[in-house]
């Protein structure tokens, strides 16, 4: 019999956003022990020099770890001026067991408590400085597919188990001009000229926050606002090169926004934000905003309720999102049986960051199944829109995803999911080519959307 999802039985603790217990195992290095701490509060001073055309980061982070230890987190650029509670430190970098993935390790045995840690570093990646009319393009694209692609590409992260508030301080100095355009689904506001604050909410992960820098009006914006299904206002925001796909992308974006909240309820974020690419590069999501081209933005708009309103903790839950966007995308076919044998979709290294490309066909085809079990109680649809209201801006794992779904519906999938999801006792499933709606893109072509 279906039931209303358990706030009392399985909710988050009202701890909702101190998630170590989402984290990976800590473990033993050659200098002592590792360990997942929480991030508190993390603030990023963010220059855009003309003069020394560069871009510095100086960091701030509050962090408690519960367990004594060296303290981990990431980065993949060069870190320098580490202070740890006020004293230098080195800070290494490490792998995970399996060698699935690496991540930057503070060399310093701290107790459980409350720490700081600052340090600075430079981005490289994706932006670039205009001499003639004095201005910066920059963006903080993400990718999920590949390891280490999101936000610690540009600055000191946590990984995806975490929630924490973060607040971008942007200037532009060297320059005594404002000739800049900032997108982004934070709260911004002006300090002074040329300096900016962007506040991001507490519940954001290390995937979430949009942010992209431009020449000023140098993209064709259409700023409206929406009316959501629950009576609430926000304002969207879509913008491209040209002001005619600016316009078709605004429409496509109404249309879009009435049936996703039909079908999972009221809009969650404080906002939505779009920016209208080139065809064939396919999209990115991040929370309430994306980056996309226009067969893609559905799908995208899909991810603001699963990967990016409900999240993933870690790569193998990564599958859960992917899956049901590809269902969405599929027609929401209902299937008797998944047609494939087995896979371990979400039965791979905790230590996994990225999701499994594999998840678009057979997540899309599991997702199918599972509305085909659930028919008679309103189909897989019906127990979404539950979910979703019931876990948004959560983060969530298989396990999490497969009791609720057991406890809604009254019925027992442990072999459908050890079988389907959770599989490493078979031959796995060749991988499939990526997706169209999140192709493999090269650093030219991230670069060339700036």
């Amino acid at each position: 019999m279906k039931k209303w999802f358990s706030l009392g039985l399985l909710c988050l603790s009202a701890q909702a956003l101190a998630n170590l217990h989402l984290a990976p195992p800590d473990f033993d290095v050659t200098s002592g022990r590792a360990v997942f701490v929480d991030f508190k509060r993390a603030h990023y001073e963010i220059n855009f020099d003309h003069s020394r055309r560069q871009a510095t980061v100086s960091t701030r982070i509050e962090f408690e770890q519960t367990k004594a230890g060296m303290p981990l987190f990431d980065l993949v650029p060069a870190i320098s001026n580490v202070n740890l509670n006020g004293e230098k430190v080195k800070v290494s970098q490490v792998r995970f067991p399996g060698n699935v993935s690496r991540s930057r390790m503070m060399e310093k045995t701290l107790a459980p408590g409350n720490h700081v840690v600052e340090m600075t570093n430079i981005i490289k990646e994706n932006v670039e400085f205009d001499d003639d009319y004095r201005f910066v393009k920059a963006a903080f694209w993400i990718r999920d597919l590949k390891d280490r692609l999101f936000m610690e590409q540009y600055i000191p992260s946590n990984f995806e188990f975490d929630q924490y508030q973060m607040t971008f301080d942007v200037k532009f100095t060297g320059t005594g001009i404002e000739n800049q355009d900032i997108y982004t689904n934070g709260v911004m506001k002006k300090i002074a000229a040329n300096h900016y604050q962007i506040n991001f909410p507490e519940y954001f992960t290390v995937s979430c926050p949009y942010f992209h820098v431009t020449s000023k009006n140098g993209l064709r914006r259409a700023d409206f606002t929406y009316t959501s299904i629950n009576g609430r206002e926000f304002p969207v925001t879509v913008y491209s090169p040209w002001a005619s796909r600016t316009r078709k992308f605004k429409a496509e974006t109404i249309r879009v926004m009435a049936e996703l909240e039909a079908d999972y309820g009221p809009w969650a974020h404080p906002s939505f934000v779009a920016y209208g690419t080139m065809p064939g590069l396919g999209g990115m999501e991040h929370s309430g905003a994306t980056v996309t081209s226009f067969n893609a933005l559905d799908h995208e708009m899909l991810h603001s309720y699963f990967a990016k309103g409900v999240m993933p903790a870690n790569g193998n839950s990564g599958w859960i999102d992917e899956a049901i966007a590809s269902w969405r995308d599929n027609g929401y076919k209902r299937l008797t049986t998944p047609g494939f044998s087995g896979s371990n979709i979400g039965a791979q290294s905790i230590y996994k960051r990225n999701t499994d490309d594999r998840s678009y066909k057979l997540g899309s085809a599991f997702m199918a199944y599972l509305d085909y079990r659930l028919q008679d109680m309103g189909g897989l649809k019906a127990f979404l829109r539950g979910y979703f209201a019931a876990y948004k801006h959560t983060v969530i794992t298989t396990e999490h995803f497969k009791n609720n779904l057991e406890f809604w519906s009254g019925i027992n999938f442990e072999e459908d999911f050890n079988r389907y999801i959770l599989n490493n006792n078979i031959a796995q499933p060749k991988a499939v080519d990526v997706n169209h709606f999140h192709p493999t893109i090269t650093k030219k072509a991230l670069r060339s959307i700036l």
